[in-house]
């Protein structure tokens, strides 16, 4: 008799809202999968032995070619899917982030492209409703991000 019991799994994974000011308007870097039909925030798995923070940063930097600072943390999502018989819960940490330097430069084998987005218009265009919001809050944090732009920029 098989087991009625379905197999669970927790998975954490982390990722980034990367801002860059162009003439005072905040950017946004987006990623899109699925022949370029799904739109959203780099990110993926946590590591062991590395942390949340240490994780975003290096999705970002994989997926994207940018190199960023945390400025701090957005929102945690969580959701659930399945694969296969196993019913997964997924939580992504995701962190507002300054960028710093780099090229934007897509990785091929895990995402279809990369783009500089205005922020206001990565709101409308990201596929899911929780990165929607957590670009909202990234909006409304901005200030945050100019007044670091304008730090590092005079130092």
């Amino acid at each position: 008799m098989p087991d009625a019991r379905r197999k669970t799994r927790n998975e954490h994974s982390s990722g980034g809202a990367v801002i860059d000011l162009r003439d005072g308007k905040p950017f946004v870097a987006m990623i899109a999968t699925r022949g370029r039909s799904r739109w959203g925030l780099p990110k993926g798995a946590v590591s062991q032995g590395e942390t949340s923070e240490q994780a975003a940063l290096r999705e970002v930097k994989e997926e994207t070619g940018l190199d960023a600072e945390v400025i701090g943390l957005l929102d945690t999502i969580e959701y659930f899917f399945r694969a296969g018989d196993t019913l997964i819960k997924k939580s992504v940490d995701f962190y507002l982030m300054h960028h710093l330097g780099g090229t934007l430069a897509p990785q091929l084998s895990e995402v279809d492209d990369v783009e500089w987005v205005p922020l206001s218009e990565g709101i409308e265009r990201a596929s899911f409703e929780s990165e929607r919001k957590l670009l909202s809050s990234a909006l409304e944090q901005i200030e945050l991000v100019v007044k670091r732009a304008r730090a590092s920029s005079s130092s």
